[in-house]
């Protein structure tokens, strides 16, 4: 601006608008200082927190560093709320003084598994001095100790031999049909070249240790054994197909929970009709059933819209549970359409919510402030595991009395945070997370059924992500369909306490006999013990 011309000017009131002119454009120039300081900050912290996501934990632990930042009035804040009336009997005991960590601790050799076998070697002194000894030495006894060894993987093979018989004479009824021989065994596969131990084997190694078909060719050809990844891709598809009808049954199950976990991640799956192999699609993963019967249920889609998981659950032309139902879900808006069934509440999960304070406490500022929150939220987690054991009745007596107090400490702790943090800034995002899910949040003090978080559904789907980086993609819809019937034979089996590869071995040799309803239920991992499986018959 001109000074000169400024100064000569004797109208008041044009002097009024330039002044109002010129501090207008002060305050704009202020304004945008103040939005690129933000900006600058919010791309620090995404620094921040890309560099731990890359380099860091992949545990969801706070800042342990940030300690030492906090200024005096949050840490007296921080500390009045972990000075709180103790939720373990226990804690208020007075505690035996721990040990200094830089104090070195003893190792502890843990028992080796009591099942396995064991073979004796007994070690004596030589005969030489054995003679020395003479009869002054008597002997007394072993020291006993253990060490772990292993046989190297080893195949064998099953040779059948079918009887065969001939008539004597032509005059020997049923004659006319020549050589009468025993028949085949039935087989999961039929003609196939691998034992049900070998197939689930296959199996085991894919859908739970994550080993693609190609790395598992590479492992048996070293064995001398020609066994390709096209017969094991072949196996699975063949699987998927053979197993509809128990799979069936095992998805009525699913539904005689009242609870329902569900998540889902991305997939790439190759040839998919309409689509490009870039696009990406999706695995769901269900988590239900009675709390004694647990269903770990996967299903492939080629979106991840919520259509999905409305389908699956609402299936057109057939009957839903009856009563109120939870679904158990993260902040994703696909499910929201769910919630307009009948009969559907929502709660939301805490173990995302402690996931956005935790990377908060990762960042440049307001660190003291996220970890009050995780702090807080540790204390609805001890409640939860003290009454993991209690009946459900019990369980919703105990958060009312408990959770519910801690609950409004939190929602007052939000609000007052909402209006002081940077919208887009670590914490900001996790304040505005959890108000918009508050009334979901809370969902799980009315029934004691019902699970904090949604870990069920997440560590489920673990294995799948891990597996993932190895295996990168599905050859197709069939097999990422039949992939999704694997992992949920594979899961289930966990869930309810069986081992994998003894499960899947047990089915696949039972299965072509189980002709009936009542036969193939029993199939089902729900109905099985580990001793089941030892005692094949």
């Amino acid at each position: 601006m001109n000074l000169a011309a400024f100064s000569s000017q004797n109208d008041p009131v044009q002097l009024k608008a330039e002044v109002v002119h010129l501090r207008d454009t002060v305050k704009e120039k202020e304004q945008t200082i103040v939005e690129k300081k933000q900006r600058i900050e919010q791309l620090l912290d995404y620094i921040l927190l890309l560099r731990k996501r890359q380099f860091g934990s992949s545990a969801d632990r706070p800042n342990k560093d940030q300690l030492n930042l906090f200024d005096e009035a949050e840490l007296e804040q921080l500390l009045a709320d972990l000075d709180d009336a103790p939720l373990d009997p226990d804690d208020s005991e007075p505690k035996v003084k721990e040990k200094d960590d830089r104090e070195k601790k003893k190792p502890i050799r843990r028992p080796l598994p009591a099942h396995f076998d064991r073979i004796e070697k007994i070690l004596d002194v030589s005969e030489a001095e054995k003679a020395a000894m003479g009869d002054d030495w008597i002997f007394i006894g072993y020291d006993t100790s253990e060490q772990l060894a292993i046989i190297p993987r080893q195949h064998y093979v099953i040779e059948f031999k079918r009887a065969k018989y001939v008539p004597k004479d032509d005059e020997v009824a049923g004659a006319e049909q020549g050589v009468k021989i025993a028949p085949r065994p039935e087989q999961i596969i039929p003609k196939a070249i691998g034992h049900s131990s070998v197939i689930a084997d296959v199996v085991t190694r894919k859908f739970m240790d994550g080993l693609p078909f190609y790395r598992q060719e590479t492992i048996n050809a070293r064995e001398g054994i020609d066994l390709s990844r096209q017969t094991m891709s072949s196996w699975v598809i063949q699987l998927h197909d053979r197993l509809t009808p128990l799979m069936a049954a095992m998805k009525r199950v699913l539904y005689q929970g009242r609870i329902i976990h569900i998540d889902e991640t991305k997939l790439q799956v190759l040839n998919e009709p309409g689509r490009d192999n870039s696009q990406l699609s999706c695995m769901w993963v269900y988590g239900g059933g009675p709390p004694d019967k647990p269903v770990i249920w996967f299903q492939y889609a080629d979106t991840r819209s919520g259509d999905v998981p409305e389908g699956f659950l609402y299936p057109k032309g057939e009957d839903y549970p009856d009563g109120a139902m939870y679904l158990i879900t993260d902040g994703y808006s696909g499910y929201n359409a769910l919630s307009q069934n009948p009969g559907i509440l929502g709660p939301a999960c805490w173990a995302h919510v402690r996931r956005k304070f935790v990377e908060a406490t990762h960042g440049r500022k307001n660190t003291a402030a996220a970890h009050q929150m995780v702090a807080l939220i540790r204390k609805l987690y001890q409640i939860e595991r003290l009454t993991k054991e209690d009946t459900p009745r019990e369980r919703k007596t105990i958060r009312e009395e408990q959770s519910a107090p801690i609950l409004d400490k939190i929602k007052t702790w939000l609000d007052q945070k909402a209006g002081k943090v940077l919208p887009k800034s670590p914490l900001g995002k996790a304040v505005a997370y959890t108000l918009s899910l508050w009334p979901q949040l809370t969902t799980y003090l009315d029934d004691g059924h019902i699970k904090i978080d949604n870990n069920m559904a997440e560590n489920a789907i673990r294995p799948f992500v891990i597996g993932r980086k190895n295996f990168l993609f599905s050859g197709s819809p069939r097999g990422a369909e039949a992939s999704a019937t694997m992992y949920t034979l594979v899961e289930t089996a966990k869930a309810n306490g069986l081992e994998p590869w003894a499960y899947l071995n047990y089915l696949f040799e039972k299965f072509p006999a189980a002709k009936s309803e009542q036969a193939l239920l029993a199939l089902l991992p729900q109905n099985l013990k580990m001793d089941d499986l030892k005692n094949k018959g």
